[in-house]
């Protein structure tokens, strides 16, 4: 009958053939429906409400639509040419119908005439896929076989699902109208990122598209880019600095880590969650030689199960989404926390070095202070990156360890030695790198001194002609930093050569242990997963002398940080309102000097009382004090006693 000539035996159950021939007609049926729209707003001449999707994404997907189309249009030529079928009549009809589906999907994947057509093209695709994959699944499930081109198709409609749910992301994300016309002058908070943004833009990195795409275009400026949320502002994360830092110096004066006491009780939450998206990343990563090993002996097996096959997919999968995805979340999140720490630290810099006293500024000059900015504050923007490296490359190498211990078995033993030989060297080598960059910043910090105390008394180098002194001065400096320097980095490049030939040397010596000891097996799954642990290993191998010497420049710039927030600052002086007494300077007994330690002080039994309104000249000799008292009277000159 017409079931018969319908189906003409391709597929196993009448059922089957009904449900594939419904959703082909529900496919014809959705496109002469936007055939006919699409005449409708061609005679009505609508394009004020053109929509374009022309992006990357989905002009991937309309090219895996195309060819698709161009697979079901060759598939009909073949049995169309074919002589040998008795019953390819109604496939000569399905197969190029299907393709001319698939050309309707791949243009709508890149323009959608009007809102009412948009919202239909999804309400297609969404349906046209999941039928898909319900009548799939179902296939699997009863013949467990799939066509070749059934299954290409079906992957095709994935994508097309995921493409309707980044056009939904994108109608349900927050855009602020345009409101240049009453927007005010004085803006107040700015939402952060988790705000303006939907979740499924958070999870996909959708939200930055807009930008990327502006950027394509033409050049950014300023204006282009987003601004920050106050979340992510330099002002709220320097409150948040303070004032753990006012709470570490009160409960622990002589602690010499207030620097990093104060960061880690600010951001201790943000680390942890940075540390779950590494230790994923890294239990993602060291499951792959596993999945390989599966595999491998998956494809030796005469009997091959379909179901254990889809599963081992499925899980290679899921690891490398999880392993890609985690990946992303770690480096982002660290970059973003990184930048509020040296946000923090710049700004604590900045304000402590409005009240550094006299005797501190002696002892942090300019091109110093600009030094803790430029270098130490920059190193902590890179520190909660590379700490989350320095435990989970240790972590990766005890997994890839392990399973050299499951698979390998003894043979694994010779491979240690290399191994344990350079984790031995690492110790005295992380003592002599800490001391060579301890080194290197001091040298540095004295040339800098020495180049500022040149320039501010230039004119009189250049008066007492002592510029060749100078500059042999400066050169001696220059070569001990030059000195420092080398030794840093030779020391760098000393253990990166050293890490760097562990890999080949630790293969090497576990398959020849392979072949030494009969209780392992030398076969294909053995080697192809001694190789893909070696690859395992050889990041954490490569990053992980990187991130010792990162995390000793950041120990080293923390102890510098510490004793310039630590330094002395400037005495805050009583100040009445003008209501209790008429004077506007009183000093009362009151001793000063530059040096707080110094024998015969500065300025001793100042008494001083200027009302408000009067004229006063300090008049005296060069060098009776003049300048110091009026440097008293700012406060500029550390008070002994008195008030």
């Amino acid at each position: 009958g017409w079931l018969s000539l319908v189906c003409d035996g391709e597929y196993d159950s009448p059922s089957s053939c009904l449900q594939r021939t419904g959703i082909d007609g529900l496919n014809v049926a959705f496109l002469l429906v936007l055939l006919l729209l699409s005449l409708v707003n061609i005679i009505k001449g609508d394009s004020a409400s053109r929509h374009n999707t022309r992006t990357t994404f989905f002009f991937v997907v309309s090219l895996f639509c195309v060819l698709a189309s161009f697979a079901h249009f060759g598939f009909g030529l073949w049995l169309l040419l074919d002589g040998n079928g008795g019953h390819k009549h109604w496939n000569l009809i399905v197969y190029p119908v299907r393709g001319l589906i698939w050309i309707a999907v791949a243009i709508s994947c890149n323009f959608q005439s009007t809102k009412f057509t948009r919202a239909l093209i999804l309400i297609w695709w969404v349906s046209f896929s999941l039928l898909v994959s319900m009548f799939n699944v179902k296939t699997l499930v009863h013949t467990h076989s799939l066509q070749i081109l059934d299954g290409a198709s079906w992957l095709v409609n994935l994508l097309l699902l995921i493409s309707a749910g980044k056009i939904l992301a994108s109608l349900f994300s927050h855009q602020a109208p345009n409101k240049s016309l009453h927007e005010p002058l004085l803006k107040g908070t700015v939402e952060g990122i988790t705000n303006r943004f939907s979740p499924i833009s958070l999870f996909t990195f959708s939200w930055i598209d807009p930008l990327l795409r502006l950027g394509y275009s033409r050049p950014l400026v300023l204006d282009d880019v987003p601004e920050l949320g106050d979340e992510d502002g330099a002002e709220t994360a320097y409150q948040s600095f303070i004032r753990e830092w006012e709470k570490q110096r009160d409960t622990k004066p002589n602690s010499r880590n207030l620097t990093l006491g104060a960061l880690t009780t600010s951001y201790w939450k943000d680390m942890l969650v940075i540390g779950a998206y590494a230790f994923i990343r890294s239990a993602a990563v060291s499951a792959s030689p596993l999945l390989l090993n599966a595999v491998v002996q998956y494809s030796g097996l005469y009997d091959r199960s379909l179901v254990a096959g889809i599963s081992l997919v499925g899980c290679l999968t899921l690891v490398k989404v999880s392993e890609s995805l985690s990946q992303r979340y770690w480096f982002f999140h660290a970059r973003r926390v990184g930048m509020r720490m040296r946000s923090a630290v710049m700004a604590a810099v900045f304000q402590k070095q409005l009240r550094l006293s006299s005797l501190a500024r002696r002892n942090h000059s300019a091109g110093e202070i600009v030094n803790y900015v430029a270098v130490d504050a920059y190193r902590l923007g890179e520190f909660p990156w590379w700490f989350h490296t320095g435990w989970t490359s240790p972590l990766q190498l005890l997994f890839a360890i392990a399973i050299l211990f499951a698979y390998a078995r003894w043979a694994t033993i010779p491979g240690l030695v290399p191994v344990a030989f350079a984790i031995f060297l690492n110790f005295p080598y992380a003592k002599l790198m800490q001391n060579c960059q301890t080194c290197f910043m001091d040298a540095q910090d004295e040339r800098l001194r020495a180049m500022s105390e040149i320039l501010n008394s230039i004119k009189i180098i250049k008066l007492q002609v002592w510029e060749e002194k100078f500059k042999n001065l400066i050169g001696t400096l220059r070569a001990s930093e030059f000195k420092w320097l080398s030794s840093v980095q030779f020391n760098k490049t000393y253990n990166t050569v050293l890490y760097w030939m562990s890999p080949t040397f630790v293969s090497a010596a576990i398959i020849a242990g392979c072949a030494m000891f009969a209780g392992t097996p030398l076969n294909a799954a053995t080697i192809f997963t001694i190789l893909s642990t070696m690859r395992v290993m050889a990041e954490p191998v490569r990053m992980l002398p990187e991130a010792i010497c990162i995390l000793i420049q950041v120990k080293v710039s923390l102890d510098r940080l510490d004793r310039f927030l630590i330094d002395d600052e400037l005495e805050l002086i009583a100040r009445d309102d003008g209501q209790i007494s008429d004077s506007s300077v009183e000093i009362n007994e009151g001793t000063f000097s530059w040096e707080p330690d110094a024998h015969t002080p500065t300025l001793r039994g100042i008494s001083l009382a200027v009302r408000r309104g009067e004229k006063i000249a300090v008049c005296g000799a060069v060098g009776a004090g003049k300048s110091s008292l009026l440097q008293a009277i700012l406060g500029e000159m550390p008070r002994l006693s008195g008030s």
